[in-house]
């Protein structure tokens, strides 16, 4: 499809979808056009207004259709994936029995494995007819939990966004590995978000460590982070950066790399996922214990995982019946048959369940170390950023065997037991993770500032 026709498309489809909402609605009341509800739903979701508007409308319009009345929906925003955890997890502190919210709704996987260990989620067992339409795993990676904890509704590819015409003026090569990101060419023109933010950002951290194996991975992470020219508090803004020219590369989930492309043009940015380097994981959702509304809550989780839900997620709007009205919402299918019967579906060209990769991605020991290891890049090289890149210049045209390059590299954790021997004892504890985070600051700034002191 080209872009002109799509773009035609999307507005078309703006005012029709925002009647048809407003009609199911108004036909669903009682009374003088008044709505009458059949219940709040609770949700607590990092995701962005696209979503939260087109499944919120094709929900209450499939309702509606059966003559049933409309769910009215209450998204409560407190921030992105990790700031949403950490919400979770003190409002239980004070409501061991419930929260008040139905569900978690997007964020990957690591949240909801880390949620289920912790006692904080609810199994919400779904019929067959449903399961064994899902793809058990792809690559590796499970898309659902076994015991019904959570359920992935969509798929998430996770890469390179760059800018074409800004790399062709600077002479970069356009990249096919993560690893091009450390090179020294790259260096100041990388955009990246703070881990500890942004669950998007880092598990494209994670996929480079498991990808490499630690001592590389952190040589890969460690140069990446020097050549990044800032780290902004959502992963959001990175297209927007490259889009704008004022980064050439930036680490970004495919949703935003390809609304981005889609507004900027083919001609200008371009989106990666390294081949064999990178996975295809669940976007998840999970019933909250004490949920309010469970059994709404339920029928919400059902309508994703149909195929009336599939489409939604994965068609292009105007496309179908049951397309998005407004937003492309770009997520692959977590049904493998739908590659088969859409096959021109905005996302349903390749089935990731194809996808062959050059390593088994670890779910579990990417949920163990999720905490500490955010910590960890973020006080290393977030915190650092000024210090970091201006030791990076030094040191980044030098041989490997320099030693004021090897001392770049020198990290406080030296092997991956190490790390996640810390993350199960000592980052448990509060005072032992304070302890850990001003030795790592202490370690990432007296190297940073010799390097600076003895090569400027």
């Amino acid at each position: 499809m080209r872009l002109s026709s799509l773009i035609l498309l999307l507005a078309l489809s703006v005012a029709i979808g925002g009647f048809f909402l407003r009609k199911s609605l108004r036909e669903a009341g009682k009374g003088g056009g008044s709505i009458s509800y059949a219940g709040t739903l609770t949700i607590l979701s990092p995701h962005w207004e696209g979503v939260r508007n087109e499944v919120e409308r094709a929900f209450n319009s499939n309702r509606v259709n059966r003559g049933e009345a409309p769910v009215k929906f209450d998204w409560l925003d407190v921030g992105g994936t990790s700031d949403i955890i950490r919400y979770i997890r003190s409002s239980f502190q004070n409501k061991p029995a419930g929260i008040g919210v139905d569900l978690l709704y997007g964020g990957g996987t690591d949240p909801y494995l880390a949620l289920k260990k912790d006692g904080l989620l609810a199994a919400c067992e779904l019929p067959e007819e449903i399961l064994s339409t899902i793809g058990k795993d792809c690559a590796g990676v499970p898309t659902f939990d076994n015991e019904g904890y959570w359920y992935g509704v969509g798929l998430s590819g996770f890469g390179i966004i760059y800018n074409k015409v800004l790399l062709k003026k600077l002479g970069i090569d356009e990249p096919k590995s993560w690893s091009d990101l450390a090179k020294p060419e790259a260096f100041s023109w990388i955009a990246s978000a703070d881990p500890r933010k942004s669950g998007s950002v880092f598990m494209m951290y994670e996929i480079i460590a498991q990808r490499f194996g630690w001592t590389e991975g952190m040589r890969i992470i460690s140069a990446m982070s020097g050549n990044c020219r800032s780290f902004s508090g959502n992963a959001g803004s990175i297209p927007k950066d490259v889009a704008l020219g004022e980064a050439a590369f930036g680490l970004c989930i495919d949703v935003y790399a390809l609304n981005a492309i889609m507004d900027a043009g083919e001609e200008r940015l371009g989106f990666l996922l390294p081949p064999g380097e990178t996975v295809i994981t669940p976007d998840a959702i999970a019933l909250l214990k004490g949920a309010p509304e469970p059994e709404l809550a339920r029928e919400f989780i059902l309508f994703n995982l149909s195929e009336k839900g599939q489409k939604l997620w994965s068609l292009f709007p105007g496309t179908d019946p049951d397309a998005p009205k407004e937003y492309a919402l770009l997520k692959m299918s977590v049904c493998p048959y739908m590659y088969d019967k859409y096959p021109n579906g905005a996302m349903l060209k390749n089935s990731p369940f194809k996808m062959e990769s050059k390593f088994r991605y670890n779910i579990d020991e990417a949920s163990a170390r999720m905490n500490i290891f955010r910590d960890y890049i973020g006080i290393l090289f977030v915190d650092e950023i000024t210090e970091c890149t201006k030791a990076w210049k030094l040191v980044k045209d030098l041989k490997d065997d320099d030693p004021w390059k090897k001392l770049f590299f020198e990290h406080p954790v030296t092997s991956n037991e190490d790390f996640l021997g810390l993350g199960v004892k000592e980052y448990t504890d509060p005072e032992k993770k304070a302890k850990l985070q001003t030795e790592w600051a202490n370690n990432a700034r007296k190297r940073y500032l010799s390097i600076i002191k003895n090569l400027k």
